[in-house]
């Protein structure tokens, strides 16, 4: 990296002895975005990107020169050719990672971010294709795995560990365009292409069982790949834009980032270092309601997943709740997230799941309910006598209690248990892998609670277990029509399931909850900052670091 900034900097030298002064004509030291709304500044950018089209809306009266990379535009900025860059603001810091660059940063104050996405061919010969893309999405978000990618390349240029490098058996190959020249993204390192990007086609190759080809393209080509059918999938920082919309099918976005905006410095500015340049930042939200109970949360918008029992229980201790129902955990915590609802209605335990990621989230105080998981099968299922033993049995030695205490107390990555054994037959167990700490994707494996003591039940009874992942409100239908043998998927025993199913005895207990904004004077109203909620907080915290 350091080898490549000396080239710069020789490089730029001898443009800047060619060239005299600025060849734009802006001829005031922009000091915030929206200054460049003006015809007389050129702002660079790259093409055919979201970016592009974010400026030409936002700063209508800038002049906009497009780039094929990063790299061209920042030479272009050091001679004068424009007065600022508006690039990923990720991309752009881990670029230019020293003060040997020559840029200065300047306010986004126009509000602009991006949304990295996997591109796909509309015409994929793979079925289903961006449906299997955006429930992998949501798995990797659910468990935090993105989270933890993030964390790992914003502080780390090596490969990441938790990765296995193991290549897949199968004869099927998943061929995903990249360009290798978007850290942290994806990036060469020791002669290897590594960064977020490689990492998320490495878990998704395990959970396909696929084995993943990565073919580095330039980045002005990696729509002509995948048209051209040389690559099925673009992974590499890439983003959805008007212009190849009838040819490029979208997933949902795994990755959102600021805008960052950087001009040349002035003689003032020229000892500027990245120790000054802001970490990755995000729209900062409205102001949040005061919610602190229930009660609070009167005529307000409460997400609930659908299928699940918790609507109910919402409605009647909730003044007129306006309710509005979610597919999945991700999506609602994603909605709350941008404040599109008041509060969620969760388990406990998947709202400690949440709050780790989540540090402007917090639980009210007042509970809705106390629940009752159970293993759901057919009605008169021969196994539920031999099933029910076993539950007991694993309370009365604390397994159940070990396996809760393994996924939520462990500070370190952990794995799901493995199946030694060679069962007298097989049983297909229906979940549904967005519900942490309970079951969901963990480096490309299906882990959780829910998993482990399904494997320990199976060992028990001697069976091989197969897991089906699959949609909430599918778990049950499922088993009325014998497509599955079990369920388990932290769900709730009910009245209304029982009518239609059986249930083991409970294997745990759970209360529900609600999730909010935590608001902005809530430690203030609590006392000082070693007050009662705040303890409670640093504790919940602690947890997980």
């Amino acid at each position: 990296m350091q080898i490549r900034h000396v080239i710069f900097n020789f490089i730029i030298g001898a443009f800047l002895t060619i060239n005299t002064g600025c060849k734009g004509t802006y001829n005031k030291q922009l000091t915030a975005a929206s200054q460049a709304n003006t015809p007389n500044c050129i702002v660079g950018v790259e093409k055919s990107s979201s970016i592009q089209e974010s400026v030409e809306k936002t700063l209508p009266k800038a002049q906009i020169k497009t780039y094929s990379d990063l790299i061209t535009a920042y030479f272009a900025l050091q001679v004068g050719e424009i007065d600022a860059i508006a690039y990923n603001e990720a991309i752009l810091t881990h670029t230019f990672i020293d003060s040997a660059s020559g840029l200065t940063y300047i306010p986004n104050d126009v509000g602009l971010t991006e949304e990295i996405v996997i591109g796909m061919n509309k015409h994929s010969t793979i079925p289903n294709i961006k449906g299997i893309i955006n429930k992998f999405i949501d798995s990797l978000n659910a468990a935090g795995t993105l989270a933890e990618l993030n964390e790992h390349w914003n502080t780390s240029s090596k490969t990441n560990p938790l990765i296995s490098t193991k290549d897949s058996e199968s004869e099927q190959v998943l061929r995903i365009a990249t360009s290798a020249d978007v850290p942290p993204f994806s990036f060469v390192y020791d002669k290897k292409i590594i960064g977020i990007d490689i990492d998320i086609a490495k878990l998704l190759g395990e959970k396909l069982n696929i084995k993943v080809l990565i073919v580095k393209k330039e980045r002005s080509k990696l729509v002509a790949a995948l048209k051209n059918n040389e690559a099925d999938l673009i992974i590499s920082a890439f983003t959805k834009t008007e212009c190849y919309q009838n040819d490029i099918d979208y997933s949902k976005p795994y990755h959102i980032s600021k805008t960052a905006f950087a001009i040349r410095p002035n003689d003032a500015d020229k000892e500027i270092s990245v120790s000054k340049v802001p970490k990755m930042t995000y729209l900062e939200p409205k102001k949040p309601d005061e919610i602190y109970k229930l009660a609070d949360l009167s005529g307000k918008t409460v997400g609930v997943q659908t299928g699940a029992s918790l609507d109910e229980q919402v409605q009647q201790l909730i003044k007129l709740p306006r309710l509005q129902y979610f597919a999945n955990i991700p999506e609602m915590t994603k909605a709350l997230e941008e404040r599109d609802l008041d509060a969620i209605a969760i388990d406990y335990s998947v709202a400690e799941a949440i709050l780790k990621h989540h540090s402007e989230f917090s639980i009210l105080k007042d509970r809705l309910s106390k629940d009752e998981f159970g293993i759901a099968m057919r009605k008169n299922n021969p196994l539920k006598t031999r099933i029910d033993s076993c539950i007991r049995v694993l309370e009365k030695k604390g397994e159940i209690q070990r396996i809760k205490d393994k996924w939520s107390k462990n500070r370190s990555a952990v794995r799901v248990m493995q199946q030694d054994w060679v069962g007298s037959d097989t049983l297909l167990v229906g979940t549904e892998a967005l519900y942490a700490p309970y079951e969901f994707y963990q480096w490309g494996e299906l882990s959780g609670i829910d998993i482990d003591i399904m494997y320990t039940i199976g060992k028990m009874l001697n069976k091989n277990i197969k897991f089906a992942d699959m949609n909430f409100d599918v778990l049950i239908p499922s088993l009325v029509n014998e497509k599955t043998d079990l369920c388990i998927a932290a769900m709730s025993i009910t009245e209304e399931r029982s009518n239609s199913i059986d249930f083991s005895i409970p294997y745990d207990k759970n209360e529900s909850v609600i999730v909010v904004h935590t608001p902005q004077h809530a430690l203030e109203k609590f006392g000082d900052s070693t007050g009662m909620l705040s303890k409670l907080f640093q504790n919940i915290q602690s947890i997980f670091n």
